[in-house]
C-alpha cells in the first residue's frame, strides 16, 4: 500500500527485445534512489510477441530468394508493425485488439499491486509505442468507441464507471513522455488532425525529439489541440561519447532515447515531484 505512482513504459518497431527498457530502468532508480524506488510500480509493456511469430515465417519464405537480409528483417519487422497494428481494428483477436488487451491487462495488474487505488501514472513511449498508446488513451475515451477493445463487449464484469475501469482508461495518467514519435505519419493524411484529451487537470505531455531522427517528430505544428496540450523539447539523443560521434547526428538517434540524460533527468525529477506530493 505503500506504492505512490505507476511508471509504465513501452517499446518502438522492429525485432525489439523483451529486456528493451533494462539502461532506462537502472538509470531511473539510480536517480530515484532506493528510498523514492520502492514506492515505484514499474510495468514495462511488451508486444513484439503478438506480431514477431508471423513475420519470422514469413521471412523464412523468402530468405532463400533475396539478399540484404538484415536490412529486410529491419524493414519488415519495422513497417509490418506499424502496419499490423493499424489493420482491421474492429476485429476481435487483431493485433490492434490483442494490443489494446495486453495493455488493459497491465493497468489492472497495476490497480490490484497498488491496492486497488488510483495512483499517479507515468508513461514513457518510444517509436511506434507513442501511437500504440495513444491510440489506446483516445479509444478509452470515446463513449461511443468504434474499434479496439473499448468497442467490444468484454466478459470480465467490470461496471463502467467503476474505479477499475476508470483506471483502465488512463483517468489517472499524470505525465506522457513520447520518445522519437512517429504519430505524424499515422496522422498526416486525415483532415481533421485531434490529440487525446488531459486525462486529469494537471496532466503534462513531453514530446522529446532529435532533428536528426527521420522517425522521430516534433507534435506541436501537427495541429490547436496538439500545440495547446504537448511540449515539444529538441534535443541530441544519445548518450556516452560513442554515441555522440557515431549516432546522434544521424538517423541511428532513433534508438538512443531511452538512456539519452536529459530525457533521464527530465523523467526522474518529476517522478520525485509527483511522489512527494
Amino acid at each position: 500500500m505503500d506504492k505512490k505512482i505507476a511508471l509504465i513504459t513501452i517499446h518502438g518497431m522492429g525485432d525489439t527485445e523483451r529486456d528493451y527498457y533494462t539502461g532506462f530502468y537502472d538509470q531511473i532508480k539510480n536517480a530515484l534512489g532506493e528510498e523514492l524506488w520502492h514506492k515505484v510500480i514499474f510495468k514495462p509493456l511488451y508486444y513484439q510477441d503478438i506480431l514477431q511469430g508471423q513475420q519470422e515465417l514469413v521471412l523464412g519464405r523468402m530468405r532463400d530468394q533475396v539478399d540484404w537480409i538484415k536490412l529486410r528483417r529491419f524493414l519488415l519487422y519495422g513497417f509490418s508493425d506499424a502496419a499490423s497494428l493499424e489493420y482491421k481494428k474492429r476485429v476481435k483477436n487483431s493485433p490492434y485488439y490483442l494490443t489494446q488487451k495486453m495493455i488493459m491487462a497491465a493497468m489492472d495488474e497495476i490497480f490490484d499491486e497498488s491496492g486497488t487505488r488510483p495512483i499517479p501514472v507515468v508513461v514513457v513511449a518510444n517509436s511506434l509505442g507513442c501511437q500504440v498508446i495513444s491510440s489506446y488513451i483516445w479509444d478509452a475515451q470515446r463513449i461511443d468507441a468504434s474499434v479496439g477493445i473499448w468497442s467490444m463487449q468484454r466478459d470480465d464484469e467490470v461496471a463502467e464507471g467503476s474505479p477499475r475501469d476508470r483506471f483502465r482508461r488512463m483517468i489517472s495518467l499524470k505525465q506522457f513522455y513520447t520518445l522519437g514519435c512517429n504519430i505524424p505519419i499515422f496522422v498526416a493524411g486525415h483532415k481533421n488532425i485531434e490529440a487525446i484529451k488531459a486525462p486529469t487537470e494537471d496532466f503534462k505531455w513531453y514530446n522529446f525529439y532529435d532533428k536528426d531522427d527521420v522517425l522521430g517528430w516534433p507534435l506541436q505544428p501537427l495541429s490547436p489541440s496538439y500545440e495547446e496540450l504537448v511540449e515539444d523539447i529538441q534535443i541530441n539523443a544519445g548518450r556516452g561519447l560513442f554515441s555522440k560521434l557515431f549516432k546522434s547526428w544521424n538517423p541511428l538517434s532513433h534508438g538512443q532515447y531511452w538512456q539519452d540524460k536529459k530525457v533521464i533527468s527530465h523523467i526522474s525529477s518529476n517522478i520525485k515531484q509527483i511522489i512527494k506530493q
